[in-house]
């Protein structure tokens, strides 16, 4: 007899279609992945596939929100351990252009997101990023690390630079040097916020 509880199953179900689908978007697009498959391959009907998710959107959009989430946990781990502040931050956003190398991410997040997604810009998870992305200048900016500026304009303009240096990279020939690549111009962008010590 099993133990788990139905919230235990109901989530155990989810995670594990969350993770089939990855997989096939992935390798196939949100648009190369019929629902037919997807129910088929988790061994579920549409009706339970809707049960959890509403539909193949919201399936898709599950996917993506885990991946926000591990994009966020890599984001989070490269500041901690570059020590915070200005050095954190520059850690932060070469970690996101590190991570956005893996092919699953890029054709899911660089590329079906913003097609299938609507609003995938105005997403209040994207609103909340660039709200803390906002705090944290305006904290170095007190703490005399960067230049003084628009806090709100400069954190717009360095999520875009960001935002479409991975969409570029993401699509050339060698991904992983144009990652390199842009990681390093990303990063000669920053040199000019810093504020040198004398």
């Amino acid at each position: 007899m099993s133990t788990r509880t139905r919230p235990q199953m109901t989530f155990e179900t989810r995670a594990s279609l969350i993770a089939m689908a990855r997989d096939a978007f992935g390798r196939h697009g949100f648009s190369g992945v019929p629902l037919e498959d997807l129910c088929a391959a988790a061994g579920l009907t549409r009706g339970a596939l809707y049960h959890h998710f509403g539909s193949k959107l919201g399936l898709f959009e599950a996917v993506v929100a885990e991946m926000d989430d591990a994009l966020d946990e890599a984001v989070e781990r490269a500041t901690e351990e570059a020590g915070g502040g200005w050095p954190g931050f520059r850690a932060g956003c070469r970690a996101y252009l590190q991570a956005m190398v893996a092919p699953d991410i890029q054709r899911i997040v660089l590329n079906d997101a913003p097609a299938v997604i609507p609003n995938f810009a105005g997403r209040p998870r994207m609103r909340l990023c660039t709200a803390q992305m906002v705090d944290v200048l305006e904290g170095l900016m007190g703490e005399g690390a960067i230049r003084r500026t628009d806090a709100a304009a400069l954190a717009n303009v360095i999520a875009g630079a960001v935002a479409n240096a991975a969409a570029w990279a993401a699509s050339r020939q060698d991904p992983a040097a144009a990652f390199a690549a842009a990681g390093d111009t990303i990063g000669l962008l920053l040199d000019g916020l810093e504020i040198a010590e004398v």
